[in-house]
């Protein structure tokens, strides 16, 4: 073992995988919950300045090339936008600091301390998840995750933002699938980006640039993902146009409950 690397941990045994999906399927959905009235508490110049950041907002309006691409928008701005010093996870935890008991509070800890980083899939547990390996940390984990578990392959480079809650590692449900390492990794500007991202060892980093990236040469379209009773990880959205588009008289996948063309569309 190289010095410095951390050491591997025993994987989990099949009950204690059981045992966490039934957690997971607890707290993934409280998550929801909490992000989706995040998203709700987002400002409109919070919004168009992540949009901005992730090549989104295109002459003043926010186009979005698939379903997905709102996900990837609201995970960036919930986490990386901030207003007077905050973003939308510590202003929220100001305001419920007076019940650091409740399931609510619980869960915006985990919120607030989510790593977003670029991890190989190392091992597959079918239907339940993956064994990652973070690029930047060389740590080993297990994550919960029931679309990686059914779907993903050794050897795939994934960039996600990684929620830890109750002992459960889970996918923030806005992951980047990146394929896997080319022998000459460096040539495009995904792989710029991901190399360069990889030299943060420690801490948190802005994936502005490798998020806007992958989302333009098409790499969000490459996996779906499974949640509790879902067939993906999103909420229904409505329909899509032929062109790919979301339609103006969708609901929004924010989850405001409005109208898309009343919404993030404008």
């Amino acid at each position: 073992m190289t010095q410095g690397t951390p050491p591997t941990p025993a994987k989990p045994t099949q009950i204690e995988l059981l045992t966490g999906h039934a957690t997971h399927v607890a707290y993934r959905r409280k998550l929801a919950g909490r992000n989706n009235l995040l998203v709700k508490r987002l400002s409109k110049s919070e919004k168009q300045e992540g949009a901005q950041k992730l090549g989104i907002l295109k002459n003043g309006v926010m186009v979005f090339d698939t379903e997905d691409d709102t996900a990837y928008l609201m995970d960036y701005c919930i986490h990386h936008v901030r207003t007077d010093g905050c973003n939308a996870v510590e202003r929220e935890l100001i305001a419920r600091s007076n019940a650091p008991e409740s399931d609510e509070f619980t869960c915006l800890m985990a919120l607030q301390h989510t790593v977003y980083s670029i991890f190989i899939v190392e091992a597959v547990e079918p239907g339940l998840g993956v064994h990652v390996r973070d690029l930047r940390s060389q740590e080993v984990l297990f994550v919960m995750d029931l679309g990686f578990g059914s779907s993903a392959v050794p050897g795939i480079v994934i960039a996600t933002r990684i929620i830890s809650v109750a002992g459960i590692n889970m996918t923030g449900g806005a992951a980047i699938p990146l394929g896997g390492i080319p022998e000459e990794a460096g040539h495009s500007p995904v792989w710029q980006a991901l190399k360069k991202y990889l030299g943060f060892v420690a801490g948190d980093f802005d994936p502005a640039v490798l998020i806007r990236e992958s989302l333009s040469a098409g790499k969000n379209s490459r996996i779906r993902f499974q949640d509790v009773g879902r067939n993906s990880n999103h909420e229904p959205i409505g329909r899509m146009t032929q062109s790919g588009k979301v339609g103006r008289n969708a609901p929004c996948s924010c989850g405001s409950g409005k109208k898309f063309k009343h919404c993030c569309q404008n």
